[in-house]
Parts: structure tokens; sequence; C-alpha cells
């Protein structure tokens, strides 16, 4: 619908300010993550994921728009890629879940079918009915968001049953398919995501596997020390970990590279004792996440 008047802010600007501040963001805060979500503030939960998410998605975008520059300092064609569109995406990638991860995503999507909706729940989906229908905006529904920013939202870009290779996610229901084809009206390709939509599931997946191992630790579910002195532990670690996930190993990777991989990952581990709360403790932990993170980003090339 038509927008009020434009304000000091571009338009992808204004996209991002709406999404941070709906009600519908704010209540990842009480959304868990690892632990329960009134356990401290050490602990993270959606709303501090999804600002950190943000903030990885937005460097990646900035890293390969620098990249482009100064490999192509004289061209006059720009790069198809907005480093606003990618954080606005990052930021509402997790607003549609809800709380016990996919578990509770699970048993919404039985009773939603059980009472008649054939198009079930989905989280990513969820996503993206809140933010064109149910958020409240400055008009009469949703956050009224430009189509590049829904477009790098749609991580599944399909309905329900449409793409056989993943039957058990979808981006978008049938309540909203008419604005589901406004937003992927300029795709050539279709079920395939933007680039700032793929950026924005990349740095979902770094910052929820960094900040994880960071949770897990802290909690003491992941004894991280014993695995980094202990190889009998580490030994352990591996048979349980590929006897129970044997047949769902990662793309090309077998048993053999993901031993070899973790092996070499401990060794950069600074980390000897269970994790305290005291100041080394913390300044250890903080080293290894940062470095973590550090080296995803710069791992992304164009």
């Amino acid at each position: 619908y038509r927008d009020k008047a434009p304000d000091n802010r571009l338009a992808f600007q204004r996209d991002r300010d709406r999404i941070l501040y709906t009600t519908s963001f704010r209540r990842l805060a009480k959304v868990t993550q690892v632990v329960s979500a009134d356990e401290g503030h050490v602990f993270h939960n959606r709303l501090t994921h999804s600002l950190q998410v943000a903030q990885v998605g937005r460097r990646i975008a900035e890293k390969l728009l620098r990249e482009f520059k100064d490999e192509k300092p004289n061209s006059t064609a720009p790069p198809d890629l907005d480093p606003r569109v990618v954080e606005a995406a990052c930021l509402a990638n997790d607003i549609g879940h809800p709380p016990f991860g996919h578990i509770a995503e699970n048993e919404l999507d039985g009773i939603a079918v059980e009472n008649g909706l054939q198009d079930g729940f989905e989280g990513n989906a969820q996503s993206f009915r809140i933010v064109t229908k149910l958020a409240m905006g400055s008009g009469d529904n949703g956050l009224n968001l430009t189509r590049a920013t829904l477009n790098a939202l749609l991580k599944y870009p399909w309905k329900r049953g449409e793409n056989p290779q993943k039957l058990n996610k979808w981006g978008v229901y049938d309540s909203e398919v008419i604005l589901f084809g406004w937003t992927r009206m300029l795709v050539t390709c279709p079920q395939k995501k933007s680039l700032e939509a793929e950026l924005m599931d990349w740095s979902d997946d770094v910052t929820y596997s960094v900040h994880d191992l960071d949770d897990f630790y802290r909690d003491g579910i992941i004894p991280l020390d014993r695995l980094v002195v202990d190889s009998d532990e580490r030994e352990r670690f591996y048979t349980e970990v590929f006897d129970r996930r044997k047949e769902k190993l990662p793309g090309e990777m077998d048993e053999v590279y993901l031993r070899g991989a973790f092996d070499a990952l401990i060794k950069t581990i600074p980390i000897r004792k269970k994790y305290t709360p005291t100041r080394e403790a913390r300044f250890r932990l903080r080293t290894l996440t940062a470095t973590l993170l550090r080296e995803f980003v710069t791992a992304v090339t164009r």
C-alpha cells in the first residue's frame, strides 16, 4: 500500500527500523535459544541472537562490496547487493519462530493441520506473515516493507509441498500467496533464494553455531575444556556423534574429514578449565567466539 511521505531515511533503512521497533521483534527476548530465557543475561535468547545475526550479515555484505570495488574500480554498474537489506532480513529472520525451537514448531504444525489449516505452521512462513499482515506498521496491515527486504527474508521461497527436496520447510502460507507473488515478481529462477537471503541464511548458521557453543560451554552441557585436553573424552564424543548421525552427515563431509576438522579446531581453543564466571574465563571464551566469527566472515568470497 502507499507509504507515508519520505523522511530522512532511505527505503531499506526504514525497513530495518520498522522491524526493530515492532512488538513481534521485542517478544524474542523471552524466546529461548539454549537455556531458559530467565536464567540470566549471560545466555543468548532469540533477540540477542537476531541482533548479532544482523551484525554478521551486514559485515559480510560490506566485505563483498569492498572486494567488488577493489576488483572493478571503474565499474559503473552497481552490484546487486545491499547491506541494509541483509541487515533488515537478518533482524526479522526469527520473528515468527515459537519457543522451544523445532519441537514446538512441529507440534504447532500438527495442531494447525488437525484444525483444517492445510499449510499448517512453519516458523519461516510465520515470519513472512507477521511482517506482511500481523505486525502493526504505518498502515492497515503489516510493516509495508520493500520487495527487496521481503525477498531477502524468504529462506524457503515456496509453499508447503512445492519443493520435494524440503517437504518439511516452506516460506509462505496460502493466506499471503498474493504478496508472495508480488515479492517474487522480478525473480527469474523459481525457488531460488536472493543473494541477500543467502547471506541472511549463512549469517544465521554462523551466529547460532558460535553462540550455542558459548552457551553450552557456560551451562556445562558441552565439556569444552575436557574435549581440548583429554583425547579419550574426545574419542567418546566422536563415537556418540557419529553413531547418532551416521545417516545425516552434512553434504560430502565424511567422518574422517569431520574428525580432522574438529581436531584442528581444538588446537586453537584457549580453554583448559571448566567455565567459571571469572574475568580470565570470560576473556578466553570471548577470544574464542570472536576468532570463530571473524574466520567465518572472512571465509565468504565472491
